[in-house]
């Protein structure tokens, strides 16, 4: 009996359960032409919608502003959805750029927020860093020094992380100089190759690399480097503490003397890299580099500096025209220029040499980059300003909804030309 009313009570939950319907608020913003990109000087408007379980809702007030990429808003207002949709005036802009509406709105008390950015001749954004007279030989320089040391190598086999295909080693060597170990994963196709390969340089950040088996998987010697002189096996913590404490700040520290500037040791690790993959006997010739956000950056910087590199991979670079703040328009990450009395001649001078749209101009191997629209890390108006004075073939995919970050279809595209590329690269 008792097992009968426990069978009971239990159905009744679960018949209960199946009959709860749970609304899903969605909040959106799209160009109300329907065109992500239009010309300089169009009027647009935004639709913003907001809809529970797919159905449009009425009544609800939105609030919302509307300005340049980064930048200020330049309109602020309110407007009641009806059906789901309201629709509010965008304005124009009167030179290449983005132009971002966010909306956001409350719907049973939860807060919801979207954003939708449309592009005015965004293939026409150009940079406004200057170009030092000295850029390549300066980083020549560099490099001829930084090569005086030998790269001592060091290879440990991580048997626990290998698989029936790939070998999986932690990898150290130096950059020359004091504190200029660099450590990595790397990924080895099992057999004696010859391969090609590819180094994947790491996003902003204070942690462990993972090996990039995926890329071994397919026949490619893939190495990823960490930037902080730090092995890929502390705990957690140690990484924690460290990101929090003396390299919190990293992006800034020495940045007022241009030799001694952080990214300077960075560079040198990030070129000496290539220089560790020509050392393998597997490696075939081939190699590509590969990153988003600051890995963008170092991937578009070595492809510029090492003469190896036979294409890169890009995704919304960082260090990218950081002096766009300086032209009342959006800079790239970190933002050092984002505070008006950061923009002395001394800073604009040093970051000159490190900013991603002058290595960008002395690409000369195909590539391929991406990004969104909604950036607000590497803001679209600043990774344009990067694509456009690329001047190698290249290939190019945006996505007017992703934000810092690439959507599965970008990935999945990126990682197909890629590995096509290095399969036929002689």
């Amino acid at each position: 009996m008792k097992r009968i009313l426990f069978l009971a009570t239990l159905l009744v939950a679960l018949c209960c359960r199946a009959g709860r319907v749970t609304d899903i608020v969605e909040l959106r913003v799209a160009p109300a032409g329907g065109e992500w990109t239009v010309a300089v000087g169009d009027k647009v408007a935004f639709t913003i919608m907001l809809t529970e379980s797919n159905v449009g809702v009425n009544g609800i007030e939105v609030e919302y502003e509307i300005g340049p990429d980064l930048m200020e808003p330049a309109i602020k207002g309110k407007a009641t959805v009806k059906d789901g949709i309201a629709t509010v005036k965008g304005g124009t802009m009167k030179v290449p750029g983005f132009l971002r509406c966010k909306a956001n709105c409350t719907v049973g008390g939860k807060k919801y927020s979207a954003m939708g950015t449309i592009g005015f001749s965004p293939e026409k954004i150009e940079p406004t860093v200057s170009y030092p007279a000295d850029f390549m030989d300066y980083w020549a320089g560099v490099l001829s020094k930084c090569r005086a040391t030998e790269l001592h190598p060091e290879m440990t086999l991580l048997p626990e992380k290998c698989t029936e295909t790939v070998d999986v080693y932690q990898v150290n060597y130096t950059a020359g100089g004091r504190n200029t170990r660099f450590y990595g994963m790397l990924a080895m196709p099992k057999g004696d190759g010859p391969f090609p390969a590819v180094v994947q340089y790491p996003g902003a950040g204070v942690y462990a690399i993972d090996a990039p088996v995926s890329f071994a998987e397919k026949g490619v010697i893939a190495m990823a480097i960490g930037i902080h002189s730090i092995p890929n096996n502390l705990d957690a913590t140690m990484y924690r503490d460290l990101e929090g404490g003396p390299l919190a700040s990293y992006p800034r520290i020495n940045v007022e003397r241009r030799d001694d500037y952080y990214y300077n040791r960075v560079i040198r690790g990030a070129v000496r890299a290539i220089d560790f993959i020509e050392t393998l006997p597997q490696f075939n010739g081939c190699v590509a580099t590969y990153g988003g956000s600051q890995g963008g950056f170092l991937a578009i910087a070595v492809a510029a500096l090492h003469p190896s590199v036979k294409y890169v991979a890009a995704n919304f670079p960082a260090m990218s025209d950081l002096t766009g703040y300086a032209h009342n328009r959006a800079g790239g990450w970190p933002h050092l220029f984002k505070d008006e009395k950061a923009r002395t001649p001394l800073l604009l001078s040093n970051l000159s040499y490190y900013d991603t749209v002058n290595f960008a101009r002395n690409i000369s191997v195909p590539g391929y980059y991406a990004f969104g629209f909604n950036d607000l890390t590497c803001a679209p108006t600043t990774t344009y300003s990067v694509y456009n004075s690329v001047k190698a073939p290249k290939t190019l995919y945006t996505a007017p909804l992703a934000g810092h970050f690439l959507l599965t279809e970008q990935a999945d595209a990126e990682r197909a030309e890629l590995i096509n590329f290095l399969k036929e690269c002689k």
